[in-house]
């Protein structure tokens, strides 16, 4: 894979763009401190604030600047988004007016997307599930909550099926003991049950875990680890007793690691036909961010001295192993 030089000219919606983010760096030189992660041991490092800047460009794709070697000058900012624009940028998220969601409505299916794109798509959907959220709070208690928050959030599928089902109900009440009694669990297990992924795969894609069930290689190896961290910090005493902050940042990290990567990995690994090599590729995106926030953590916690150093040694290297494995991953479906 070669690198090019970005376009000379950019232009393109803005990402994140932000001086706020704390990162770790390294007090010695990158090659000395990738060697020292490989023997097990902790270079020496400091917080720093990160300039990071983020867009996407139909010349370069997704491009961004972090750095923690700029040095910064802070002054008062040139220009804010007045209350009105803030008010109707929040509508225009709500209401799906955003340039990308416009985009969606007019490309339809018609377009294969890539993995920005699908990155876009996740943010849209970030978005809506956080409207989602506060929609729930705010009519939780109410009767009909499910109709107010379907035409709220622009479902009017939902309202068609909330209507049929009160139609149906005042024509043939029935209680919950017949409907249940009407559900044959055999007949929804056999339904439901999963043709085998392709064996030839197998080792590559795809593997059983203990229980038999079908897991990707590398989520199955970010399980193992995570089983035998909790194992061993129960048999110390440590958790979920020890209340200690940043222990339970680091176990909560590798939780997420997990479930995420589940989510990201559970197509390939059954070998899904509408399986979208970008999607994934956003996805695993994700998922690094998380890891990487997860190693920063067990470097924290390393230093309290819950596990034997050697041990704690071992899981930051299995993350390490994890995050190329992932990376190998991209590349991988970047190539399809």
């Amino acid at each position: 894979m070669t690198t090019r030089p970005p376009a000379a000219q950019q232009r393109g919606p803005a990402g994140d763009i932000t001086a706020a983010r704390k990162v770790r760096v390294f007090d010695v030189p990158s090659e000395e401190a990738l060697a020292m992660c490989k023997r097990g041991e902790t270079p020496p490092e400091h917080i720093a604030n990160s300039v990071y800047l983020e867009w996407f460009s139909e010349l370069s794709g997704r491009v961004v600047i972090e750095s923690a070697d700029y040095r910064l000058q802070i002054s008062e900012p040139a220009w804010r988004y007045a209350p009105e624009e803030i008010a109707e940028r929040q509508r225009r998220i709500e209401d799906e007016e955003t340039p990308f969601a416009i985009a969606i409505t007019q490309e339809g299916e018609t377009q294969q997307w890539d993995e920005i794109r699908y990155e876009q798509f996740l943010r849209e959907s970030d978005a809506r599930t956080e409207r989602y959220g506060r929609l729930l709070e705010k009519y939780k208690d109410h009767p009909d909550s499910e109709r107010i928050i379907a035409r709220e959030m622009g479902w009017t599928w939902l309202e068609e099926a909330l209507d049929q089902k009160d139609q149906e109900q005042e024509k043939e009440p029935q209680t919950p003991e017949a409907e249940f009694d009407t559900v044959d669990e055999d007949e929804f297990e056999e339904d439901n049950e999963l043709p085998p992924p392709d064996p030839m795969r197998e080792g590559i894609d795809w593997v059983r875990d203990e229980r038999g069930r079908i897991s990707h290689p590398v989520k199955k190896r970010a399980g193992d680890a995570l089983h035998l961290l909790l194992d061993e910090l129960k048999a110390a005493g440590h958790f979920p007793e020890e209340k200690d902050e940043q222990l339970a940042e680091f176990v909560s990290g590798f939780m997420i690691l997990n479930a995420k990567l589940a989510g990201a990995l559970g197509g390939l690994a059954r070998g899904d036909d509408f399986l979208e090599p970008g999607l994934v590729i956003a996805w695993l995106k994700r998922v690094l961010e998380i890891l990487n926030k997860t190693i920063a953590a067990a470097d924290t916690v390393r230093e309290k001295r819950f596990l034997p150093e050697e041990r704690f040694a071992y899981y930051r290297g299995e993350l390490f192993v994890i995050r190329e494995r992932i990376l190998e991953l991209i590349t991988q479906l970047r190539a399809q």
